[in-house]
Formats: structure tokens, C-alpha cells, sequence
């Protein structure tokens, strides 16, 4: 790893640690737009490539960093976490409830929950079971989603992964920020609608980067 990509590492290392909480907030109170006034950004001059990059998640699947930090083992690391939800609008449209070829992994806690609904023998029936995993792998189309009425007939009772989606772990390259399935439509429309917040992110960057230098001078 060159010298250039370790600072790199270690600025948004240092921003995760100490600005987690004041970069939420001022995403939240919108000081972003600004910032924007200020300065040329890439978010604006450059939205339309932006957008149809995101775009693509329709038929190619990746995943999609926010400027939003990723929980951690520190109490009040959520706080990323709770502003995705407050502005994430989930548009019912099921996709991710029958991709086909797609399949969802259950967790012990799961499958008892969701056995004690529907039996043992039915959900095995409705499962396959990875021997690498040595878990149940829940089918997909999925056989809880009524297409039709666009309907979970256990969404009370969901596995786990379905109340965290479309949040999925951060990406290798950007490990401190929250990720999204961009194969959901309104997961690539809030990275839409969120790009102009990273240049709150490049802004503290800039600062620690600043600080760094001045500490090694």
C-alpha cells in the first residue's frame, strides 16, 4: 500500500473516530447546501455521471457507500444509522422480497422464530441448507411475499437481514461508511439525494489532513 493511500486510511480512520457525531448533525440541519454556494463540487458538476452511475444498480449488482458513518463497538455510533432511517423511504415494491435465484440466509434465532409460525417441516421444505454455512437458506422468489397484494405474510416475525436492508456491510475500500444494495430503488435514490453531503465529509477530511501535516512539521 503506497504512503498516499495510508494517509488516505488514516484521515478517514481519524474523521470516523472524532467527527461521527457532528457530521450527522450537520447533514441533518442541511449545512451542506452552503458548502455548495461556497465552492465548485463534484456532487453538482458532476450529478448526471453520478446518477447514472447509480443508475446502473438496477441491472448490475454493487453496492453504494453514503456519506453516513457505519456503527461501531462506541455507544452513539448508531447515529448514522438512525439518520439513514429517518430519511430512507422504503417504496414497497418488493424487490428484494423476489429476486429471482437470490436466497436469504437465516440465523438460528431466525428460522426457530419463523418454525414456531409455520413449522419445521414447511420452512425446511421452502429452504435449502448450505453445508458451508451449516444454515437454512430461505428461497427466493420469496414464499412469504404475496406479489399481488405486495404483502409479507410474517413481516412481523422477518429474519433479521430483511429489517436491516437495504443497509449491507461497508465496502473494502470505504470501511468507515454505510453501504446500500444499490439493486434497491429507493436506496439509489437516497444516494442521490445524499451526494452533496460528501462534501461535509471532505471537508473534515481536510481539516484532520491539515492538522496531520502541521503535527509532523
Amino acid at each position: 500500500m503506497s504512503s498516499s493511500s495510508d494517509k488516505i486510511s488514516q484521515v478517514r480512520r481519524l474523521c470516523h473516530r472524532l467527527c461521527f457525531s457532528s457530521c450527522v448533525e450537520d447533514k441533518r440541519q442541511g449545512r451542506h447546501v452552503e458548502l455548495l454556494r461556497l465552492r465548485p463540487h463534484w456532487s453538482v458538476l458532476k450529478k448526471e455521471e453520478q446518477i447514472a452511475k447509480i443508475d446502473q444498480g438496477e441491472k448490475v449488482p454493487f453496492d453504494i457507500s453514503l456519506p453516513l458513518p457505519a456503527r461501531d463497538e462506541r455507544e452513539g455510533s448508531d447515529a448514522g444509522v438512525r439518520l439513514f432511517w429517518e430519511r430512507f423511504q422504503c417504496q414497497q415494491c418488493g424487490r428484494c422480497c423476489y429476486t429471482p435465484g437470490a436466497g436469504l440466509y437465516l440465523d438460528k434465532e431466525d428460522f426457530e422464530r419463523i418454525a414456531g409460525r409455520v413449522g419445521k417441516k414447511k420452512l425446511k421444505a421452502l429452504c435449502r441448507y448450505e453445508k458451508a454455512l451449516q444454515a437454512w437458506v430461505l428461497r427466493q422468489p420469496c414464499p412469504f411475499y404475496d406479489k399481488d397484494r405486495k404483502s409479507c405474510s410474517i413481516y412481523e416475525i422477518r429474519p433479521l437481514t430483511c429489517t436491516k436492508y437495504p443497509l449491507h456491510p461497508p465496502l473494502q475500500e470505504m470501511p468507515y461508511n454505510l453501504a446500500v444494495d444499490a439493486f434497491c430503488p429507493a436506496a439509489r435514490l437516497l444516494a442521490k439525494d445524499t451526494l452533496g453531503w460528501w462534501i461535509i465529509c471532505e471537508n473534515n477530511w481536510a481539516v484532520i489532513l491539515q492538522k496531520l501535516a502541521r503535527d509532523q512539521s
